[in-house]
């Protein structure tokens, strides 16, 4: 690391200095260090407080101590955290040329922030368990051709397809709107030590120690899309904060993949909005693959992968019809044969195997 980009760090890792503020301070000073020694003159640069508004001004200047600068780095030592500038070789390409590329991106894991092939999975935080089959089976299938899986870690959508990435062997990135030494949330703490012992990676632009702060998500979002050739969209309401991905997504000029849902379903709004309004309808990880010339789906291949099923006859005859549609168990009953008993038991079972689910109004549906 040069002394350069040692100085450019500090100065973005200064609370209140975002990515527009650094830039203007750049604009102005011409690099990092010329902020650093403006700042230690027996006078006020007047043109510094004009840039950054007073709060963050006090704040600059109360970090323009030696101190604060060698705390800092021993953080990142000690957290094994890298930072990677945008004056660093290893900055990914991607983000030179969206609006507002962050400063510096800290990084705990070996994964390549640089690699060709990345799609972001994004949807709700609250989700349908067709929406966390479809992520996780999405990201499973991306993962198996060598397409890492970008997510937030958040609730729902993201970490279903966080799980999905590790399920197919491949790397997975999680960029947070908190520090990378924050997990957020909370009971991800073991997917976050998956996604690392994976060969993958956790990023974020704030400074290690950053609480998880609501204003800092959309702005995380910007990140998630821009390292992407693309951003599928799996569930989400048509005011998701999924939505925000996707409209920077096609800011951005990236292609926009959409799962689409029932028409009668608030979470399927979102995807079903904007396969009209011009994304690509997806059905399988392959559709995906193929669109971007990554993978041809194999002739005859199955459409998505799918757990491995043992399933004696009897179980086979009351899973197959719940493939086509959800049935009630007296129509499972007319349908198999079978006496109440039995199929109350095999009903329990093939549940606890998360092979069926029972839904809403007592029907029964497939999921594998």
């Amino acid at each position: 690391m040069t002394v350069m980009e040692q100085y450019w760090i500090w100065l973005s890792s200064v609370e209140g200095i975002g990515a527009k503020r650094f830039y203007r301070l750049l604009s102005l000073y011409g690099d990092a260090r010329s902020v650093w020694d403006a700042l230690g003159g027996p006078l006020t640069p007047p043109d510094i407080p004009a840039a950054v508004g007073k709060a963050a001004f006090g704040k600059l200047r109360a970090a323009r101590d030696e101190s604060y600068f060698y705390r800092l780095f021993d953080r990142l030592e000690k957290g094994g955290i890298r930072a990677v500038t945008r004056l660093s070789d290893d900055y990914p390409p991607a983000l030179t040329g969206i609006y507002d590329p962050p400063p510096t991106l800290y990084v705990r894991g070996d994964g390549d922030l640089s690699a060709e092939r990345m799609i972001a999975v994004v949807g709700s935080r609250i989700c349908t368990r067709d929406g966390q089959r479809a992520a996780r089976e999405f990201a499973m299938g991306l993962a198996q051709n060598g397409v890492t899986v970008v997510s937030g870690m958040a609730r729902g959508i993201d970490s279903w397809a966080h799980r999905g990435a590790l399920d197919g062997h491949g790397p997975t990135f999680a960029v947070l709107g908190c520090g990378v030494d924050v997990v957020y949330p909370p009971e991800n703490g073991d997917l976050a030590r998956e996604i690392l012992d994976s060969g993958g990676a956790i990023v974020s632009e704030y400074v290690p120690g950053t609480p998880p702060v609501p204003g800092n998500f959309p702005a995380r979002n910007r990140i998630v899309s821009g390292l992407c050739e693309g951003t599928l969209i799996v569930e989400g309401a048509k005011a998701s904060g999924a939505m925000i991905t996707v409209n920077l997504a096609l800011d951005q000029g990236r292609e926009v993949f959409a799962v689409p849902g029932s028409i009668y379903s608030p979470l399927s709004a979102a995807p079903n909005q904007m396969i009209l309004d011009g994304a690509v309808p997806v059905l399988s990880p392959w559709d995906i693959l193929e669109h971007c010339r990554w993978a041809q789906r194999p002739a005859g291949g199955a459409a998505r992968p799918a757990p491995k099923r043992d399933l004696d006859p009897e179980e086979e005859a009351i899973v197959a019809p719940l493939r086509n549609e959800a049935l009630s168990f007296e129509e499972l009953a007319q349908i198999t044969g079978l006496s109440a008993a039995k199929l109350n038991s095999h009903l329990t079972m093939l549940e606890l195997r998360g092979i069926i689910d029972k839904a809403p109004g007592g029907l029964y549906r497939a999921y594998t």
